[in-house]
């Protein structure tokens, strides 16, 4: 009598038809600053289980609503999701928004008449703006102060550093209690890890507090140019056909309808 095998089924198996869907999605950053040097990552569509983070108001309210998207539909990373560059977290929020919703997106816009009206951008037409310059080997760029020729050296930040930005100025605040921001210059002192060679965070910060207008607004708006990311300059359909220049404005409501 022939002996029957019993193949025991892994327990984490899961059937093909309980399977979230998924796609693998090209990153702004290339890939690389990260250690694995991945060109794109995989990313799990939304589901109808996913929709309790979207309609939950304490979630939306806390502003930890992308975070906890992220850390659920990204697979097989390799590393914490909160240390993805804000580039590819965008990018990110993009594919899932317009996989869950579809490619059109509606938001006031301006016609050519000044008048405010409801305009729809296609989300498919938004183009990637990949990473242009290479990195030294500690993963960071160079730019010259023009006023002083000091060099300074910068990072991209990450969803991390975006997190630690926001207590930051959250608690500063509440300590001035004067309802002005300071997460501009918080931002800095997060991208600038070294001037001249100088890389204590104490001085470095100090030497950003003196910094002359000029080599700031600068140095921020090099960053900005050559940091990977999703090009929001775009348009939108208007009614009658026509189309307006616009920018789409990526905020906390991207995952629900403006109007």
């Amino acid at each position: 009598m022939e002996e029957k095998i019993n193949n025991p089924v892994s327990p984490d198996y899961i059937p093909a038809e309980y399977q979230v869907p998924f796609d693998v999605i090209e990153i702004p950053s290339q890939g690389i600053l990260y250690k694995n040097k991945n060109k794109s990552i995989k990313v799990e569509y939304l589901t109808a289980f996913d929709e309790t983070i979207l309609s939950s108001p304490n979630i939306s309210n806390s502003g930890n609503m992308t975070d906890i998207l992220i850390n659920r539909k990204v697979k097989d990373l390799g590393f914490d999701p909160l240390d993805l560059l804000v580039s590819d977290r965008i990018a990110i929020l993009l594919f899932l928004r317009s996989t869950a919703f579809g490619h059109e997106y509606k938001q006031l816009v301006v016609n050519k008449l000044g008048d405010v009206v409801e305009g729809t951008i296609d989300l498919s037409s938004l183009k990637q703006k990949k990473l242009s310059i290479n990195p030294d080997a500690d993963g960071l760029f160079d730019f010259v102060l023009p006023t002083t020729n000091q060099i300074a050296k910068f990072r991209f930040l990450t969803g991390r550093d975006e997190a630690e930005i926001d207590e930051l100025d959250s608690n500063y605040i509440k300590k001035t209690n004067d309802g002005i921001s300071n997460k501009l210059f918080f931002r800095l002192e997060k991208q600038v890890v070294s001037i001249n060679g100088v890389t204590d965070k104490i001085k470095i910060s100090n030497l950003l507090k003196n910094l002359s207008l000029k080599d700031s607004r600068l140095l921020r708006k090099y960053i900005s140019e050559i940091e990977p990311g999703i090009d929001f300059d775009t348009t939108a359909g208007i009614h009658g056909g026509e189309s307006v220049s616009c920018f789409l404005r990526f905020n906390s409501s991207f995952f629900f309808p403006e109007l």
